[in-house]
């Protein structure tokens, strides 16, 4: 049963961030500054003290590389950046999601160009791309249960950000969507 439950939060998380607004994605629960969050402050040790420190065991490749051949229990590590939506970061679950690399951020190519407010959400992408290169991650406690608290913030972490996640894949469904648990997140 946690094996569906994790498919179908995986899904769901992917299906909203390679969305726009009217995507059933509740856009208002952060701010749009780039990386102020209206949520909670997570308390002091609620993220296990390995996340955010040492650095990969390996050489990282992107998501969008990994994706095509990942199978559940594969021990990965990934380079992408942070973003797929206005608001990649869930407020009540350390989730979030990363895209390949290779995927331009919006206006990227055109120095100067400040058309889009969120470059991060890579509206200028077709959808269907999008999905392809992108991966949710999930970081767990150390006790193995859910951390009810955003990942915005913590390590360094903010829309648009280059990470490198070490983890294991705990989740590939028959729609592309995948899912990561992160033993480690490194913003780059």
């Amino acid at each position: 049963m946690h094996h569906a439950n994790s498919l179908i939060l995986a899904s769901f998380v992917l299906f909203a961030s390679c969305g726009g607004q009217g995507d059933g994605h509740d856009y208002t629960h952060t701010q749009h500054d780039h990386g102020a969050s209206t949520a909670p402050a997570a308390p002091e040790g609620t993220f296990p003290a390995t996340l955010f420190a040492g650095m990969p065991t390996g050489e990282p490749i992107g998501v969008g590389t990994m994706k095509p051949t990942a199978k559940e229990g594969d021990r990965v590590i990934v380079v992408g950046r942070i973003g797929g939506s206005k608001d990649p970061f869930l407020t009540d679950r350390a989730m979030v999601t990363i895209v390949d690399p290779s995927v331009k951020l919006c206006g990227e190519d055109a120095p100067g160009d400040d058309h889009c407010t969120t470059p991060w959400d890579f509206c200028c992408e077709p959808r269907e791309n999008l999905r392809k290169m992108s991966i949710t991650v999930v970081a767990h406690a150390a006790d193995g249960g859910p951390i009810p608290y955003t990942l915005l913030g913590q390590g360094g972490l903010k829309p648009g950000a280059r990470v490198v996640v070490e983890g294991t894949v705990t989740t590939v469904g028959p729609d592309g969507a995948a899912m990561i648990a992160a033993e480690r997140i490194l913003a780059r």
